[in-house]
């Protein structure tokens, strides 16, 4: 039964990592979108303060146009600083996963062995097989326990 719950919690956090990536992806993605859009603006801003300087008479819409232009190279710093907040929270979460997918992964590996060497001491009826056995059981069991310990408390 163990086995089933370390192999389930694996094919879970599988599944986790996998999204987690796709969600990193799309938001490297939308940071990247919105820099190039920040770097555009910002090229009309340093355009218009040139146009400003060789059209004084249009000095005032150009003004204006600047103006809000650089309230947009502002709004753009700010949605790119929280696209990348996010991106790197979803790449934390995504290695976590992929943590606690190894642990299980690993248990079950463990836990499959013992199951094997107790049909093997059954058929052998062998005492030494069996005591390895049973410390296999004990070993997948710690190393289950510690891929959702690692779940509870992540480490940065």
């Amino acid at each position: 039964m163990l086995a089933a719950v370390s192999s389930g919690q694996y094919a879970n956090q599988f599944s986790r990592t996998i999204l987690a990536q796709a969600e990193a992806s799309d938001q490297w993605s939308y940071f990247q979108a919105k820099s190039i859009k920040r770097h555009l603006v910002q090229g009309q801003v340093e355009l218009l303060r040139a146009l400003a300087t060789t059209a004084p008479e249009a000095a005032t819409a150009l003004d204006k146009l600047q103006a809000d232009d650089v309230a947009a190279v502002r709004k753009y710093e700010q949605e790119l600083a929280e696209a990348k907040a996010q991106a790197e929270a979803t790449e934390k979460a995504k290695r976590l996963h992929e943590r606690q997918g190894n642990w299980f992964q690993g248990a079950f590996i463990i836990l499959q062995a013992g199951v094997v060497l107790c049909t093997v001491a059954a058929s052998a009826k062998r005492k030494e097989l069996w005591m390895l056995a049973i410390a296999l059981g004990i070993a997948g069991l710690a190393v289950v326990g510690y891929g959702f310990l690692i779940g509870l408390h992540p480490a940065g």
